[in-house]
Formats: C-alpha cells, sequence, structure tokens
C-alpha cells in the first residue's frame, strides 16, 4: 500500500451508527474531517452526538452518503449486510465506505457481486467497551489495538489508502486476514468470551435471601470474569447469529473441557488437573507475552 497524500484536503465523514464505535471514531478523526455527519434510527443517539460535538449534524442516510467523501458504517451486523449494498449504490465516484462489524464472511458476501465493491474495505477494530451509546465515545479506544481488513485483494488502492490513513490516525495497526479465518479466531477469542460472561452472570440468578449473602463476599474475581455481560443483547445476537456455526463450535469446544474439568474433581484426579492448570497457565503466559511484544 501505498503512503499517499490523499490528505492534501479534509474529508467529508459521514457515520452511520452513532453508538460507542462510531462516535469514538468520530472524535479520533475530528481533526482531519471538514465536517462530519450523523445517520441514526435511534434520535437519542443522534442528539446526545450532537450535544457532545462528535458530528456536525444529523441527515437521512441518502443526504448524508451522496456527500461524503468517507462513509463508516458502525451498526450492529444485521443491519450493515442490509444497509451496505444500499449506500455502495449511492456513494460518490472517489467515495470510501469502511464498516466496523466484527463478523466480516456475511458482510462480504453482501456485497460480493456488487459492481462498486473496490469502494468498500471491510474492516473489524479490535477494540470495545461493555458499554454503549455515545455518551461513552473515547478517541483512545483504539490506540495500539489491531484492525482487521478482509478481502483486500477486492478493493481498490484509493480505498485501501484511505483505510490506511484513517486507522494510521486512530493509532491502530492493520492485519489483512481472509474472512472465514477472522471469523473463526474472533468467535473463540472474542464470541465465546461473551457467552461465558453471560453464563457466569446469569448464575447469580438465584432467590433473593441467597443473592444477598453472594453479594456480600463476592470479590474482584467475579466483577473481572463478567465484565463483558454488561453488553446488551442488541449488540451480541447479530454476532452471534452471523457467526454462529464457528461460535457453536467454539461453544463445544469449552464443553469438552468444562467436562473435563468436572469428571476431575469428581474422580479427585488432583493431579491431572494440577497438569491442566499448569498448561493453562503456561498457555496464557506465552499468549499474553506474544501479544504484548506485537
Amino acid at each position: 500500500m501505498k503512503n499517499t497524500n490523499i490528505q492534501a484536503e479534509k474529508m467529508k465523514i459521514a457515520i452511520v451508527g452513532t453508538g460507542l464505535m462510531g462516535c469514538s471514531m468520530a472524535e479520533g478523526l475530528r481533526d482531519v474531517a471538514s465536517e462530519i455527519v450523523g445517520v441514526d434510527n435511534n434520535t437519542g443517539h443522534l442528539q446526545e452526538a450532537l450535544h457532545r460535538g462528535w458530528i456536525d449534524r444529523s441527515m437521512s442516510l441518502e443526504k448524508a452518503v451522496i456527500s461524503a467523501d468517507l462513509v463508516i458504517i458502525s451498526v450492529p451486523v444485521d443491519a450493515a449486510i442490509k444497509l451496505l449494498p444500499v449506500i455502495l449504490d449511492l456513494v460518490g465516484d472517489r467515495s470510501v465506505v469502511i464498516d466496523a462489524g466484527s463478523v466480516k464472511s456475511a458482510i462480504c458476501q453482501s456485497v460480493k457481486d456488487h459492481s462498486r465493491r473496490v469502494k468498500f474495505v471491510a474492516a473489524h477494530p479490535m477494540a470495545g467497551l461493555a458499554v454503549s451509546g455515545p455518551e461513552a465515545s473515547d478517541a483512545g479506544l483504539f490506540r495500539n489495538r489491531k484492525v482487521v481488513i478482509c478481502e483486500h485483494d477486492k478493493t481498490s488502492e484509493h480505498a485501501l489508502d484511505t483505510a490506511s490513513f484513517v486507522f494510521g490516525r486512530l493509532g491502530m495497526d492493520i492485519i489483512y486476514m481472509e474472512p472465514g479465518l477472522h471469523d473463526l479466531y474472533v468467535a473463540q477469542i472474542s464470541h465465546l468470551p461473551q457467552v461465558v460472561a453471560y453464563c457466569l452472570s446469569a448464575l447469580t440468578e438465584v432467590p433473593d435471601d441467597k443473592r444477598e449473602s453472594m453479594i456480600n463476599i463476592a470479590s474482584s474475581g467475579f466483577e473481572s470474569s463478567t465484565r463483558l455481560a454488561s453488553s446488551p443483547a442488541g449488540m451480541w445476537i447479530p454476532i452471534f447469529e452471523h457467526n454462529s456455526e464457528f461460535l457453536a463450535g467454539s461453544i463445544d469446544d469449552m464443553i469438552e473441557r468444562l467436562s473435563d474439568i468436572r469428571n476431575m474433581i469428581k474422580e479427585r484426579k488432583w493431579k491431572s488437573l494440577t497438569r491442566l492448570i499448569e498448561k493453562a497457565n503456561r498457555s496464557r503466559e506465552d499468549f499474553l507475552s506474544a501479544y504484548k511484544h506485537l
């Protein structure tokens, strides 16, 4: 990818979806934007984004997209799949469209035969919080994080240069990966932990007298392990739906490991359980060491 002078002039940016991700990107790109326009069916989000200055004004989808140099789609995956072909129909000849969805196969498939496919950058910024909405916006959310770009060979040089500039401004490093491989990996390291957090949190659904006792003795371990359970269903159900095959496989793997641990405990095989835990210790240390040195 070339380092072009693509930003000789500031861009007019349309943010489709003014929640956490959309507004965080808008905030991070403020200095390179001549104007930032917001599009959202959630009028509360639009009003909050306007109040905080993350967007300059709101528009209908058609008006915002037609006049934008850059369109960033930051809506749930199911909505992105429906909107992306429509947006590509509307954009100008030099416009670029970037999405931020965490499932890539279904999104790429939705425009595989579109005549303007080259304008689209299929991206997944590997960042997020357990909260949502423009009030949680944080431009630093992306700093020193990775962003995955899929099917870069189907995207124009101009679009890739634009994406490189945008993610560079946000402080992100780009990784290229095929959609299927991306979806497999995020099922294991992102979507499965989300499911586990929901399950752990659901264990606190007990009668009030027992729940009070649980709360009294709860420690930071339970708080940290269930942090992801604060994420709303509206954010995650579309992800689970469109990555169901890989996620179901990851859940099967987790069930198998939990069954092994359950049997070791029931059968009092403490040496076997010790070896499993020590292996898990080493695996985590190796993974985090490699992660921190990337």
